[in-house]
């Protein structure tokens, strides 16, 4: 095996874990602390959408690093199960970055550009709402399967440590 195989795809699990630990410390820790410390919502939400908007460009990095590695165990070991998690982290990835983060963004900007008497307005709430509420399953989703996925990973990379000892 190449030594860039056996990287790839030892560097897996630390990916993984890296990107479970980014997206609890966005979701969990700064989004809502920007809120909080905020004076106006307006600006709150200017700095969530470039705060997802810049995550989201990591997690296609996360997500291609970790198809890689997975793309190399399965050349290496033949064991192909790391995709059934890794190809949807990766479209995942892209959903976020390409449709989710900017159908929230210009949702938001067409809010505060009508007003709140114009019945537009209560339609875009709602959209903004459903956005906003399908992102965090989406979100909610990905942190289960990252753990899911790292918890396989910690297996085979065990398992096969055990069966060269």
């Amino acid at each position: 095996m190449s030594t860039l195989k056996k990287i790839s795809v030892e560097l897996v699990l630390p990916f993984i874990l890296s990107w479970f630990l980014m997206t609890v410390l966005v979701d969990i820790v700064t989004i809502p602390t920007v809120f909080r410390n905020s004076s106006s919502i307006i600006d709150a939400g200017k700095i969530g959408m470039t705060v997802f908007g810049r995550f989201n460009a990591f997690e296609i990095v996360f997500a291609v690093l970790v198809l890689t590695g997975s793309y190399a165990n399965w050349k290496t070991s033949c064991n192909g199960k790391w995709f059934y998690f890794a190809i949807p982290l990766f479209i995942l990835s892209l959903v976020y970055k390409f449709y989710m983060t900017p159908m929230i963004t210009n949702t938001t900007y067409e809010i505060h550009n009508t007003l709140v008497s114009d019945p537009m307005y209560a339609v875009l709430q709602s959209r903004h709402a459903q956005y906003h509420n399908f992102y965090r399953y989406l979100d909610t989703t990905k942190l289960i399967v990252l753990l899911i996925f790292g918890g396989k990973v910690l297996f085979d990379r065990v398992k096969s440590k055990e069966v060269c000892a």
